[in-house]
């Protein structure tokens, strides 16, 4: 083996440890500085919780209060005669068997029914209303009873029978000439210078005397025109021209 050769020996094994102490070597992880670990800290996102606003329970108490009296509906107010109800007057609840006694318990009764149709806004009892209705309902024999009872408004001249049967009593609680006050002065204040029967009725209904019969309607109207406070517009179909 020659000079050159041998030196090539001694160069690669020389070279060789180097290589493999080279590979041999594990790459250490980079070590975090500290104020970089700070800063990452410090800038960590921050969470905000938003509270709903809560309702406290009184309020909802109230709540509450307000749509159950909303759903409450009022109770219908029942006339009731001076002399009490079915448990406090029996006796006045029947016909009494004495013809004398009779003829007071009806005049009394005659009276009570009056108050009651004008408190009610009622111008016509029927028999069948009379059987129903507290605290009519509570008297005996009671379709006799109601003849008997209207018989005295009518002897009044309050009250006319509407059929021959006598079934219909249309009960006059306010003469049909104070209609006509009534009537005109309301006119005057509404502006209302063109009057008829149909149109009262059906577009006047909260007022009283849209609840009179059409008949009746009618004859207030013509009197309203003999006392020179209307003109005719049509006499047949009840229309009139008020006069200011």
């Amino acid at each position: 083996m020659g000079v050159r050769e041998r030196r090539r020996e001694k160069e690669k094994t020389k070279s060789a440890p180097e290589t493999t102490e080279t590979e041999s070597k594990v790459e250490e992880p980079t070590p975090v500085k500290e104020n970089e670990a700070e800063v990452e800290s410090t800038h960590k996102p921050e969470v905000v919780v938003k509270h709903k606003e809560t309702t406290t329970v009184e309020e909802t108490e109230d709540v509450a209060v307000k749509i159950e009296e909303a759903l409450v509906e009022p109770e219908e107010v029942i006339l009731m005669p001076p002399w009490g109800d079915l448990r406090q007057t029996e006796w006045m609840y029947g016909i009494p068997p004495r013809e004398e006694d009779r003829d007071m318990w009806a005049e009394e009764w005659s009276d009570f029914v009056l108050r009651w149709m004008e408190a009610r806004d009622v111008h016509v009892l029927s028999v069948t209303a009379f059987i129903k209705e507290p605290p009519f309902n509570d008297i005996t024999n009671k379709v006799d009873s109601f003849k008997l009872i209207c018989g005295v408004l009518v002897q009044k001249e309050i009250a006319e029978w509407l059929d021959r049967n006598r079934r219909q009593l249309r009960v006059y609680w306010r003469f049909l000439e104070d209609w006509v006050d009534i009537i005109y002065d309301w006119a005057l204040k509404s502006g209302k210078q063109r009057l008829d029967v149909k149109s009262i009725v059906i577009q006047e209904e909260d007022y009283s005397f849209a609840k009179l019969p059409e008949k009746d309607l009618h004859r207030v109207l013509l009197i309203m025109v003999e006392k020179g406070l209307a003109s005719w517009v049509d006499k047949k179909k009840g229309a009139i021209k008020i006069i200011v």
